[in-house]
């Protein structure tokens, strides 16, 4: 006769009942990552876990329900110092407090007396889900922290201009113009003292209701820059920026910035910025119209964008020299024609700047090309995902006299701005009565207001469709020597203004027989 075996007594447990007590905790734990709360369930605390899971949806709501309404108004926390402060703190705290939930949970669905392997394992897991949580919320509170630091220094709270418009008016603006000038200040150009050259010179005047946008581009090398009837600056100069010959470079609309505030710096003691009140005084003389705020942007800084932005895709119509000029320097390679290539910072500078083998008009229309690229392709998940170097290029990259407080509506409009209509006019010696030693401003002016009757009558924009053929590359350079120099993609000189994404399409030059 078998001897009776015992049964267990009270507090037994058995080690099958304990492991599968762990493998549920462990479950539980899961959960507690994946749905805040929710791991309380099976506990004395469900009521709190039941209360938190109800405000961790809440909050997701409101994120989706002001994505879906107000998107703007969401986007538009990124420009505000204050509320990036409020958001990085509570990330951090959001942090701390989904991980201590998470250890929590898993402390008290555990089993009462788990083995030393539990404990660690226990340990390690609820260790990874902390991390797994906590991780994405940190790195949006270092993101919180630079966009705030970003924010604070390029647009500024405490700079005086003397051309700024009243920022409580600019709701009720028909239209925002901004003068957008590329510097080519690089440290071999200071180093020979020659300063800041505005090489590139453009006015974005946007509809504040539609987002439709005109571009006019002014040649770097216009001789008699006009400045606003009744000002100090015509009275200075009251034939226009002009040294009595048309051709000295002195005195091309490149070096307003430059020479005007030099020679007459009594008349910019209210500003910071000089050079910038001097060309966008000029500029709106020029175009006939009122220049609310500047954007300079240099080269150096152009190319870190581009390289941040994981490159931009430009239709080539054309072999375009890469370095070289029309002195005769050597180029040192080429961008190859393609539709939609796919070029890198350096290569997306030479692709506006290239002047080898090229007309004026050839170069500027490519600069609208470029500024349009990095409007459609700055969308949300490229800003997110490579963050920290744009944010470092923008710091690089950009002086600006937009103060913080317009910085809200103003990313409003930007949304607008990126669906709207874009058409552009490119002032361009011998192109439509235009001279750039002797320019008709009067004839400018009245080619200005009909770029924005056309800009209000035109149909909706095309969206933008990709060639079956698309390639994407960082343009290799070649030893060739160019068939031809095609000029600007859907140019037509004559007329008022141009679609760009018309003129930016690809539409390669007829080879030579």
């Amino acid at each position: 006769m078998n001897p009776a075996i015992p049964s267990p007594g009270p507090g037994t447990i058995h080690e099958g009942s304990r492991t599968g007590a762990f493998r549920r905790a462990l479950g539980w734990t899961t959960l507690a990552a994946l749905a805040p709360g929710l791991g309380l369930l099976p506990t004395r605390r469900r009521g709190i876990g039941l209360g938190v899971f109800g405000a961790w949806v809440f909050g997701l709501a409101c994120v989706a329900l002001l994505v879906w309404t107000n998107l703007s108004g969401l986007a538009s926390v990124a420009v505000r110092p204050g509320m990036l402060r409020i958001v990085g703190i509570g990330a951090v705290a959001a942090a701390l407090f989904l991980s201590s939930l998470i250890a929590v949970t898993h402390t008290l669905t555990r089993p009462s007396r788990p083995s030393t392997l539990q404990r660690s394992l226990g340990a390690v897991w609820v260790a990874v889900l902390s991390f797994a949580v906590s991780a994405p919320l940190i790195v949006g509170a270092g993101y919180a922290r630079n966009q705030a630091s970003l924010v604070n220094g390029v647009f500024r709270t405490d700079s005086r201009s003397q051309t700024r418009p009243d920022t409580a008016l600019f709701k009720d603006k028909p239209r925002l113009n901004i003068l957008l000038l590329g510097a080519d200040s690089t440290a071999i150009r200071n180093e020979h003292g020659d300063g800041v050259r505005t090489d590139t010179i453009m006015v974005a005047s946007i509809d504040t209701t539609t987002g439709d946008t005109s571009l006019f581009q002014i040649p770097r090398n216009m001789a008699r820059m006009p400045f606003p009837e009744g000002s100090p600056l015509a009275a200075a100069y009251p034939n226009g920026f002009y040294g009595g010959n048309a051709d000295n470079a002195e005195y091309f609309a490149n070096a307003v910035y430059q020479n005007v505030p030099a020679q007459h710096p009594e008349l910019f003691t209210g500003t910071d910025y000089p050079g910038a009140d001097a060309l966008k005084l000029g500029v709106g003389a020029t175009l006939g119209l009122e220049i609310d705020y500047f954007m300079m942007v240099n080269i150096d800084g152009l190319t870190k964008l581009i390289d941040a932005m994981g490159g931009v895709q430009l239709n080539v119509n054309s072999r375009i020299p890469v370095a070289g000029d029309s002195e005769g320097r050597a180029s040192t390679g080429w961008i190859e024609p393609g539709p939609d290539k796919l070029l890198n910072g350096y290569y997306a500078m030479w692709y506006a700047r290239s002047r080898k083998g090229s007309t004026d008009y050839n170069r500027m229309g490519r600069q609208t090309c470029v500024v349009k690229a990095v409007i459609d392709q700055a969308d949300p998940a490229t800003m997110l995902t490579r963050y920290e170097a744009l944010a470092r290029a923008s710091k690089d990259m950009i002086m600006t006299d937009i103060p913080q407080d317009v910085l809200s509506p103003l990313v409003a409009l930007t949304l607008r701005v990126k669906d709207g209509h874009v058409r552009r006019v490119l002032f361009v010696h011998g192109k439509d009565g235009f001279e750039t030693t002797d320019p008709d401003f009067t004839m400018l002016r009245k080619r200005v207001q009909k770029t924005l009757e056309e800009a209000k009558a035109a149909p909706a924009p095309k969206k933008k469709t990709v060639p079956a053929t698309t390639t994407q590359s960082s343009a290799a350079p070649s030893s060739q020597e160019p068939t031809q120099q095609a000029s600007t993609p859907s140019a037509t000189p004559s007329a008022q203004s141009e679609d760009v994404s018309d003129a930016c399409a690809y539409n390669p030059a007829p080879e030579q027989p």
